[in-house]
Formats: C-alpha cells, sequence, structure tokens
C-alpha cells in the first residue's frame, strides 16, 4: 500500500510537471482560440500599448498620470505586470530617471531595449510637442536615461515604433510627401545606425494608417486604418510578397462595425495575436489571423 501511494505521487507530479512545461508561457492555452477573448480575464486594461517580455512573465503596458504638460493635457506613464505564484501582479510603473511623458510600450525582440512613444519636449519636459519615438537599454540596474532614436525623429508626428529582429524600425509618421494624414515608413538598421526612413508605399492610403506591429522576421505587418468620412478603424494585414509587400486585407475575424481596434501585439513565441479594444487586451491565435482572406 504504501509503495502504490508513492507510485501514485510520482505519477501526479510527473503529469503536474508536463503539463506546466505543456503550458509554456502564462497566456498559452491548450487549446486553439479562433474566436478574441478577454487576455487574463479581463483584469488588465491599458489606454495605450502591449509589449510581453520574451518568457512571457512581464507585460508593459500604459495609461495616463495626474501629471500635466505646461498646455493642461496629462502625462502617461508605462506600468508592468508580472506574472508571479500562479497571477498577474501589477501595475507597478516603471520609473526611468527623467519623469518623462511615456506610452506605448515595445521591447525589442532580445529585450534590451524598450521603446516609447513621447510628447516631452527634450529640453524642457513639461513642454508638450509632437509625438517623438524614445527609448532606454537595459542596464545591471535597471533603465538607461531616456534617449530619442536619432535619424527618424522629425518636427512631425511619429510614433507607434515596431523593432524586427535586425534591427529595422517600424513606425508611422505625418511628415511631408506622404500619401495621407499619418502613413507607415520603415528605418533599416544598418552598421550599428537608424537610415533615412522610407515610406512603405504598398501599404499606405490617402486615409490615415497608425498603430502597427511588424513581424520579427518581417514577413507581415498588422496595422489599424481610420477612414476619415465615416470615423472607423480596423486593423488590416500586409504579407510579404517577392516584390513588395501586398495588398493590405482587413481583419474580418476581428474586426467590428462600431468599435476601434488598436496597439496591435504579438506574443514573442509567435503564437498569438494581441489588441486593444474598449480598454481590454484581446487575445487570439496567430494563425487563425495569418489565415484571414478578406
Amino acid at each position: 500500500m504504501k509503495y502504490a501511494i508513492i507510485i501514485l505521487l510520482v505519477l501526479l507530479f510527473t503529469i503536474i510537471s508536463c503539463s506546466s512545461k505543456k503550458q509554456g508561457t502564462p497566456y498559452s492555452l491548450s487549446y486553439k482560440l479562433t474566436e478574441p477573448i478577454e487576455f487574463a480575464n479581463g483584469v488588465i486594461t491599458t489606454s495605450n500599448g502591449i509589449s510581453f517580455s520574451n518568457d512571457g512573465v512581464v507585460l508593459y503596458t500604459s495609461k495616463p498620470i495626474q501629471k500635466a504638460f505646461n498646455n493642461g493635457r496629462a502625462f502617461s506613464a508605462i506600468y508592468k505586470y508580472t506574472y508571479k505564484e500562479g497571477k498577474w501582479n501589477g501595475p507597478e510603473q516603471v520609473k526611468f530617471s527623467m519623469e518623462i511623458d511615456a506610452y506605448h510600450p515595445v521591447l525589442s525582440p532580445n529585450n534590451s531595449k524598450l521603446f516609447f512613444n513621447s510628447r516631452s519636449h527634450p529640453d524642457s519636459l513639461d513642454k508638450y510637442i509632437p509625438h517623438n519615438i524614445w527609448y532606454v537599454t537595459k542596464t545591471s540596474s535597471g533603465w538607461s536615461i531616456p534617449k530619442m532614436v536619432k535619424t527618424i525623429n522629425e518636427k512631425s508626428y511619429d510614433s507607434y515604433p515596431s523593432i524586427a529582429k535586425n534591427g529595422n524600425l517600424y513606425f508611422n509618421s505625418d511628415r511631408g510627401g506622404g500619401k495621407g494624414s499619418m502613413d507607415i515608413y520603415v528605418s533599416r538598421f544598418v552598421n550599428g545606425a537608424y537610415q533615412r526612413p522610407e515610406n512603405i508605399l504598398e501599404v499606405n492610403t490617402d486615409q490615415s494608417e497608425n498603430d502597427l506591429v511588424v513581424d520579427p522576421n518581417e514577413k507581415f505587418i498588422i496595422f489599424n486604418r481610420y477612414i476619415d468620412s465615416t470615423r472607423a478603424l480596423d486593423l488590416y494585414i500586409s504579407k510579404k510578397e517577392e516584390k513588395g509587400w501586398g495588398k493590405p486585407i482587413a481583419l474580418s475575424k476581428i474586426n467590428s462595425p462600431d468599435k476601434w481596434e488598436l496597439t496591435p501585439s504579438l506574443s514573442s513565441d509567435g503564437k498569438y495575436f494581441f489588441y486593444e479594444l474598449d480598454g481590454k487586451i484581446m487575445q487570439i491565435d496567430l494563425s487563425v489571423v495569418l489565415a484571414n482572406k478578406r
């Protein structure tokens, strides 16, 4: 009897251990998500930004705070949630060496840098200016001093960065020479430096292409497009083809007629697609999104 109990306990431990390994990251599920669901049962909210660490146990989001610019508009700050002991803990505000407006956090694929949008003037952080792209680098003691991304930022509205594995930085901008009010650009990372941004003509229109995420291997881009005449804002996908980017296709599985789908994001394991809907984080299998036909 004693040995039978021991054997049962060993088997139970093995089953639990295997199940835990199979589960992988905190967002991993044992079944295919063919329809969007609220991530973490809707307990985690964001007002702009969804970015998971490589191991999936840290989630960065952002939301407005009480501090304000000299024109009265509210600052935003980056927050993180940490998965520990079977639950998400947080939010905990991410503090930098300077009190800067910061939102839409985006981790680089190797997690060594955290990019974000900011409306703070580099010489006077309380002064409101058009959006720019900033970043901090991970150090042994936390994050480095925030810096603006050289070459990319202009006096225009430059925002919503997304980083490929090779360092190429995708973003949107209303700079002159574009097709519409906001276009998507790429700045190639060559010899440790960002190059002059290039307009991705195939995905842009005379409307406004906004929040975006690029596949780490640059196989596809998912972004939202705002239609001025109807005030509709929906998600689209463009896949890389032999001679450039393919025609963007609306994500019919996700888009709703009366709501805005915001801040698209990918899990680092390439299994899930996340986006923001009414402040909640939504989750669906990436394979379902990639299979979208119209």
